[in-house]
Protein backbone atom coordinates (compact mmCIF):
# COMPACT_ATOMS: atom_id res chain seq x y z
CA UNK A 1 0.00 0.00 0.00
CA UNK A 2 1.59 3.37 -0.76
CA UNK A 3 2.18 5.55 1.64
CA UNK A 4 0.16 9.40 1.19
CA UNK A 5 0.65 12.21 3.38
CA UNK A 6 -1.46 15.20 4.20
CA UNK A 7 -0.18 18.52 4.91
CA UNK A 8 -1.34 21.89 5.61
CA UNK A 9 -1.50 25.11 3.72
CA UNK A 10 1.09 26.00 5.51
CA UNK A 11 3.17 23.21 4.81
CA UNK A 12 2.52 23.37 1.04
CA UNK A 13 3.15 27.15 1.05
CA UNK A 14 6.44 26.07 2.62
CA UNK A 15 7.33 23.00 0.11
CA UNK A 16 6.32 25.01 -2.74
CA UNK A 17 8.72 28.42 -1.81
CA UNK A 18 11.55 25.35 -0.82
CA UNK A 19 10.93 23.55 -4.42
CA UNK A 20 11.26 27.46 -6.33
CA UNK A 21 14.33 28.04 -3.86
CA UNK A 22 16.14 24.78 -4.72
CA UNK A 23 15.42 25.35 -8.35
CA UNK A 24 16.61 28.57 -9.20
CA UNK A 25 20.02 27.47 -7.11
CA UNK A 26 20.47 24.66 -9.21
CA UNK A 27 23.05 24.99 -11.84
CA UNK A 28 21.47 25.71 -15.10
CA UNK A 29 23.52 22.90 -16.33
CA UNK A 30 21.29 20.45 -14.24
CA UNK A 31 18.44 22.11 -15.22
CA UNK A 32 18.30 20.69 -18.65
CA UNK A 33 19.14 17.11 -17.24
CA UNK A 34 16.33 17.47 -14.40
CA UNK A 35 12.87 18.04 -14.46
CA UNK A 36 11.40 21.03 -11.96
CA UNK A 37 9.09 17.74 -10.80
CA UNK A 38 11.67 15.61 -10.00
CA UNK A 39 13.08 18.26 -7.77
CA UNK A 40 9.80 18.66 -6.27
CA UNK A 41 9.92 14.80 -5.12
CA UNK A 42 13.05 15.83 -3.38
CA UNK A 43 11.57 18.17 -1.40
CA UNK A 44 8.48 15.41 -0.60
CA UNK A 45 11.01 12.82 0.09
CA UNK A 46 12.47 14.98 3.02
CA UNK A 47 9.22 16.36 3.71
CA UNK A 48 7.68 13.28 4.48
CA UNK A 49 10.99 11.91 6.73
CA UNK A 50 10.27 14.89 8.69
CA UNK A 51 12.26 17.98 7.96
CA UNK A 52 10.40 21.10 7.69
CA UNK A 53 13.20 23.64 8.25
CA UNK A 54 13.86 25.46 4.61
CA UNK A 55 17.58 25.73 4.33
CA UNK A 56 17.58 21.99 5.09
CA UNK A 57 15.33 21.22 2.41
CA UNK A 58 16.36 23.30 -0.32
CA UNK A 59 20.37 21.91 0.18
CA UNK A 60 18.81 17.80 0.67
CA UNK A 61 17.00 18.28 -2.75
CA UNK A 62 19.73 19.84 -4.65
CA UNK A 63 22.33 17.51 -2.82
CA UNK A 64 19.94 14.63 -4.24
CA UNK A 65 19.69 16.24 -7.79
CA UNK A 66 22.86 16.70 -8.11
CA UNK A 67 24.07 13.41 -6.50
CA UNK A 68 21.82 11.52 -8.98
CA UNK A 69 23.22 13.55 -12.06
CA UNK A 70 26.39 12.48 -10.95
CA UNK A 71 26.02 8.86 -11.10
CA UNK A 72 23.96 8.67 -14.48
Amino acid sequence: MPITSAYDPETVELLRTVLDQAWADLHPRHKVQISKSHMAGYVLRHAAAGERHPGRLRFRAIADAVQELAAA
